[in-house]
């Protein structure tokens, strides 16, 4: 997969498993292709680096609430 190339939505969900524990359980569990198809509409196509990054995102979001509820 090719860096600046935009990803198929098979594509992003494979990065996204590949990247479970590092935000793309968001993507897996949540994200089914309309999902993907609006996002590309609205956003412009997601490439790796693109991807990688809302995962990134993702997965600092759920520290924060987790920090949140627990009180870490």
């Amino acid at each position: 997969m090719a860096k600046g190339k935009a990803l198929t939505y098979e594509e992003f969900i494979s990065l996204a498993k590949e990247n479970y524990n590092k935000g793309g359980d968001v993507a897996v569990e949540c994200w089914e292709r309309r999902e993907f198809d609006y996002y590309v509409k609205e956003f412009g196509p997601v490439t790796k680096t693109k991807a990688l990054q809302m995962f990134k995102t993702w997965r600092s979001q759920e520290k924060e609430q987790e920090a949140m509820m627990f009180g870490w």
